[in-house]
């Protein structure tokens, strides 16, 4: 034992002596406690492996990783390094392992066809006020045709406005109609199956009619507190609504209790396009105005009163008056993810006022992280995370280099000068958050917004100074039943917000598509941007190439040529111009995911006439060809279309079932490949044709459906004696009612 501890220790030596490690090891020590900063990152890293991988990682991976570095660390306590190193392998293994415990309780069952139309009974879990009708979470009982282990969880349906009004904790009784969660439509793109999935939600649709409550309000209920913050939740958007309704309505309630259904579309999308989407998402400028408002108006009302303010710690008491408004408001807005980010960032500036330590600094940001990522570590790969941690990491480094060289730029001189530097801080703040957000922006919504900090500048002080303290006043009176009296001056300064959102959205070249960057790039950028923003060491500029690496893999992506989903009825060929061509049919979901994948502009099908419209050319009835990049696919779009001879072209993509005559010649894709694997994209080039599909992209992952063929389901039903439903790759789509409750929420 000593002979090989002697032997370690030697090549330790020669190791420090290499002189590139040397220099790691001294700029690593110079760090000091930043160091410590980097244990999120490794908890963050472990549970960003368990979504890697095709096939389902063993449930003992991460248990198993998380003991054996624990067992390393206690038996190298001795050696600082090897420890260091053993402590960060326990976090990221423990990160591993907790995403791996969310998914066992989170995660149920997906549905993998349509069902319906079925009576559908259940236990309602949330609702949202929509502009018409509602938006409900229902935990169903069981629907006939499925087994025990294919019940959803939970499904989300959109029910008419002809409804009976529903509150958590109700019974409903509704004839619906189910579909799966709609998948990719692009490889690689939004996983919203995986999101869902991750929220316990196994299925989407809609109502026939009108949904009826079979549970009366003063029936005893299930669900606790968390049952009654719901309702409460419920209860105070309803009564936004009536007193600020339309789009002013929506956004208040948006602030206020975090549920943004009432808001019209035109709306959110001028909110996205003018770069102030943060206004509505309740996160550290919220939390830090209403912590703000709360904490000096009580300091200062104590004050006021010279028998308390000469006995007690006034400044200590108002501190904990806020913290208690902000938990509150944390309940009441849902906890979202930069929420809960927000209130843990602002809680802990409030416990150092009461324990005279006041510093806000990166350590506070990583606490925030940690906290987030146990409570839910799914929302790694969530966009709320990744934009709400990417502005705040990135405004904190700069304010820690030069916060003092902008403080002395901006509030010397007179009042001028002052107000004047106020406007310069926050264009140079929404800078900083834009960079800081911008390639997780480009990764999930794929566009660039330019003039973000000219609507900021004019948005964030109307915010700041009237819209938010209104709305503190507004919850304190909505007990009273006075809500209206601050509500309506809210609505003024909420109404002056959107007409600024819609003046930038609205200017000239103010919203730039971009290519798409990939998982790789976007994982560069979050590993270089976190070694730049962590780090103190000029060895921190290191990770500015690594960000530019990142960027540039955007270079390496290109859009597809041709897209076939949603069982065939969605098809989409590329223009020369970059937009889509796009058959009728399919659901409207999928149209608004290319398009936000894409950033391209949806065209109608060109009509038979139309010879050579953007590549197409009718070359029989129900069959026309495709042709870009200097190859020729077969496109059909009915039955009358077949056969295609296989020497004629490259590819062939149906809409119905094409056959196996051409299979193994050349690449075929048709309507039963995108039941069984999902969305297929087709990419045409010089070197040939590229298939690829969403599901095959993904793996063998429990949110991925991987339907089965009506005789298998007859045999799993005859052994669980349950009747089966019809799978839409044996029988055809039956129509829907014409109207706007006809698609899956």
């Amino acid at each position: 034992m000593a002979d090989l501890t002697v032997a370690v220790d030697r090549v330790g030596a020669a190791l420090w002596r290499w002189r590139p490690l040397a220099y790691l090891a001294e700029t690593l020590g110079a760090e000091g406690d930043r160091r410590i900063l980097w244990l999120p990152v490794f908890f963050g890293v472990g549970i960003a492996l368990y979504f890697m991988p095709t096939i389902e990682p063993a449930w003992w991976l991460g248990i198993t990783a998380t003991s054996a570095a624990i067992a390393a660390a206690i038996l190298l306590r001795r050696r600082p390094a090897l420890r260091n190193a053993a402590i960060a392998l326990a976090f990221f293994g423990a990160g591993l392992a907790i995403i791996q415990q969310a998914r066992w309780e989170r995660g149920g069952a997906m549905l993998d066809r349509r069902i319906g139309p079925v009576a559908l009974t259940g236990r309602v879990i949330d609702v949202d006020l929509l502009d018409r009708g509602w938006r409900v979470v229902v935990a169903p009982d069981p629907l006939p045709g499925l087994t025990p282990a294919e019940q959803p969880r939970r499904v989300r349906l959109r029910l008419a406005p002809s409804s009976d009004e529903l509150r958590p904790g109700d019974r409903l009784q509704v004839k619906a109609m189910l579909f799966p969660v709609p998948g990719q439509i692009l490889p690689g793109g939004r996983d919203m199956q995986r999101e869902l999935y991750f929220a316990g939600i196994g299925g989407v649709g809609y109502s026939y009619g009108g949904a009826r409550r079979i549970t009366e309000p003063d029936e005893a209920r299930e669900g606790g507190w968390r049952e009654w913050l719901l309702q409460l939740r419920n209860e105070m958007t309803r009564r936004i609504a009536a007193a600020l309704p339309g789009a002013a309505g929506g956004v208040a309630s948006a602030v206020i209790t975090g549920k943004r259904g009432t808001m019209p579309e035109e709306v959110k999308q001028a909110f996205r396009d003018s770069g102030l989407s943060h206004l509505l998402a309740i996160a550290g400028l919220h939390l830090g105005l209403v912590g703000g408002f709360v904490f000096f108006t009580v300091r200062g009302g104590l004050a006021l009163i010279p028998w308390i303010a000469l006995r007690y710690p006034i400044k200590k008491i108002a501190a904990v008056v806020t913290l208690i408004v902000l938990f509150c408001y944390l309940m009441i807005s849902g906890a979202a993810i930069p929420t809960q980010r927000a209130f843990v960032m602002t809680g802990i500036v409030f416990v150092a006022v009461l324990i005279d330590r006041l510093r806000i600094s990166m350590r506070i940001c990583a606490l925030a992280a940690m906290v987030v990522l146990l409570l839910d570590p799914a929302s790694l790969v969530g966009v709320s995370f990744q934009m709400s941690f990417g502005a705040v990491v990135a405004l904190i480094a700069v304010y820690e280099t030069w916060g003092p060289r902008l403080a002395r730029l901006f509030h010397r001189g007179g009042f001028g000068h002052k107000a004047l530097g106020y406007c310069g801080a926050v264009a140079v703040t929404t800078i900083i958050a834009t960079i800081g957000t911008e390639p997780f922006a480009i990764y999930n919504f794929h566009h660039l917004v330019l003039y973000s900090p000219l609507a900021n500048v004019i948005a964030v002080p109307i915010a700041a100074m009237w819209t938010l303290p209104w709305g503190v006043v507004a919850c304190l009176l909505m007990p009273f039943g006075l809500e209206s009296l601050a509500l309506t001056p809210m609505g003024w300064g909420i109404d002056l917000t959107i007409a600024v959102a819609q003046w930038v959205a609205s200017l000239p070249g103010n919203v730039w598509s971009m290519p798409r960057l990939p998982t790789v790039g976007v994982v560069l950028v979050a590993l270089g941007g976190c070694w730049l923003c962590l780090w103190q060491q000029r060895w921190r500029y290191w990770g500015m190439p690594v960000i530019a690496a990142g960027m540039a893999t955007m270079l390496l992506t290109r859009p597809p040529d041709l897209i076939l989903a949603d069982f065939g009825h969605f098809l989409a060929v590329r223009t020369a111009t970059g937009d889509y061509r796009v058959a009728s049919g399919g659901e409207k979901i999928y149209r608004s995911f290319l398009v936000s994948e894409t950033g391209a502009q949806l065209l109608p099908w060109p009509d038979r006439g139309d010879a050579g419209a953007d590549g197409l050319d009718y070359a029989a009835e129900g069959r026309c060809t495709y042709t870009a990049h200097g190859r020729r696919v077969a496109i059909v779009t009915a039955e009358a279309g077949l056969p295609v001879l296989c020497y004629t072209v490259e590819a062939i993509v149906a809409q119905v079932p094409a056959g196996l005559a051409c299979r193994g010649k050349i690449p075929v894709v048709d309507r039963i490949d995108t039941w069984r694997q999902g969305a297929v994209a087709l990419w045409l080039d010089s070197d040939g044709v590229t298939v690829e599909s969403a599901n095959e992209s993904r793996g063998d992952r429990p949110w991925v459906p991987h339907p089965i063929s009506k005789r298998e389901r007859e045999k799993a039903a005859a052994r669980s004696a349950i009747p089966t439903a019809s799978s839409p790759a044996d029988e055809p789509r039956e129509s829907v009612p014409d109207n706007r409750f006809n698609q899956p929420d």
